[in-house]
């Protein structure tokens, strides 16, 4: 009988860090950026993303060829939400590309929060709006 209880409670101790490792995966996936030189995640307060921001970082992606190799986006969320990945031709480009992202960026957000962050160690977050507390 404790034999019984030992083999269930490993099982059980097994599922759950299955399951932790799943969730865990599931949600860095949209933002984890692992891959990206540029990340831009635009977010959600129940009310939808920045548009007017993500209508600006994508025409200025479209428009920069000489900096932009690639931009990969990838929706995630009911509301929007989604994360740019952005490939710069150097490491100067990837710099240039996220202070002007940074830029086109409000510091306090107008709907959903902005976040940029570049892999040479740049990062910025939108704050949230004075009426959210």
């Amino acid at each position: 009988m404790t034999r019984l209880i030992a083999m269930a409670a490993a099982a059980g101790l097994l599922a759950a860090c299955a399951t932790a490792q799943t969730a865990d995966a599931a949600s860095t996936a949209p933002g984890d950026g692992a891959n990206c030189d540029v990340t831009m995640i635009f977010g959600s307060y129940a009310m939808g993303i920045d548009g007017e921001t993500f209508a600006k970082a994508e025409a200025y992606l479209k428009r920069r060829t000489d900096l932009v190799a690639k931009v990969d986006s990838t929706s995630w969320g009911r509301e929007g939400e989604r994360t740019l990945c952005i490939d710069a031709r150097t490491d100067k480009a990837t710099r240039k590309v996220f202070t002007d992202l940074r830029a086109m960026t409000p510091t306090t957000a107008r709907r959903g929060p902005v976040t940029i962050k570049s892999r040479l160690g740049q990062g910025f977050q939108s704050k949230p709006p004075k009426r959210m507390g």
